[in-house]
């Protein structure tokens, strides 16, 4: 019986180390009832909320500089920004 376990614990060693890193690692924290951070999907995210605000970039500016006084760096990627159009619209018939 000693051959069948040693054989499995092989077998399980192989895949796992055919596994991507990061892939383990979230499963092992899962495994412990932590929800695992994707620092990655949480950076994708924030960059989409910001890229999704037609300020003029004026939130991400003061993210940024609220990120800076508490020694935090913002490091998003800016994307494509939609040019200011002054005053942001609410929908609606124009008059």
């Amino acid at each position: 019986m000693s051959d069948l376990r040693k054989d499995l614990l092989r077998q399980m060693k192989a895949i796992r180390d055919r596994m991507d890193p990061k892939l383990v690692e979230r499963v092992k924290l899962a495994a412990l009832g932590k929800v695992p951070y994707d620092s990655d999907a949480a950076k994708e995210a924030v960059g989409h909320f910001l890229d999704a605000k037609r300020d003029g970039g004026a939130f991400r500016r003061k993210l940024e500089q609220a990120l800076k006084a508490e020694g935090a760096a913002l490091d998003i990627d800016e994307g494509e920004k939609a040019p200011p159009s002054g005053k942001p619209g609410r929908g609606g018939r124009v008059t």
